[in-house]
């Protein structure tokens, strides 16, 4: 794959590894900081991507996780809320809709374990198939269906009691 490819790829991207850097780390500066780390990496040496091993948004998707995990074992967790998820493109009218239900989805969300909120902003924000997310976390599709039924039932569970 060409540099300038990939490039344009990972753009493309990036608001997505950055909500999932969000959700591990648990605010907006380190995810962007993590990401723009990740970006920098992978186009250093663009040859690290195998395209024989599947398609790049799930492999850079891991790299970005993997960054993620190593950032949060060097550092104590932070209680930090969880940045907002809220799509930018949205005018001021869909924003206010959105408010009331966007603060208690994050506040739920915040409440799940880190793999909890991971495995669903992959298949709900970021709309990965099962197989891609496979890829992504590593772990055997079934595993995937498994753990985000689980994911949801605890995000449910968890907007309902506080809903």
């Amino acid at each position: 794959m060409k540099n300038h490819d990939m490039r344009q790829q990972l753009v493309q991207m990036g608001n997505g590894a950055h909500a999932l850097a969000i959700q591990m780390l648990g605010n907006a500066d380190d995810a962007t900081d993590a990401v723009q780390d990740v970006f920098v990496k992978v186009l250093k040496q663009p040859d690290a991507y195998d395209a024989s091993s599947g398609p790049l948004t799930p492999w850079f998707l891991r790299v970005v996780r993997n960054h993620c995990i190593d950032l949060i074992r060097r550092r104590r967790p932070a209680d930090a809320d969880v940045a907002e998820l809220s799509d930018p493109r949205l005018g001021p009218e869909g924003l206010l809709e959105n408010t009331q239900f966007d603060q208690a989805l994050q506040q739920a969300l915040a409440k799940l374990s880190t793999l909890q909120r991971e495995i669903i902003v992959l298949r709900d924000y970021m709309d990965l198939s099962y197989a891609e997310i496979a890829i992504t976390l590593e772990i055997a599709p079934g595993t995937v269906m498994s753990r985000l039924h689980r994911a949801r039932l605890a995000l449910r569970e968890e907007l309902v009691s506080h809903g």
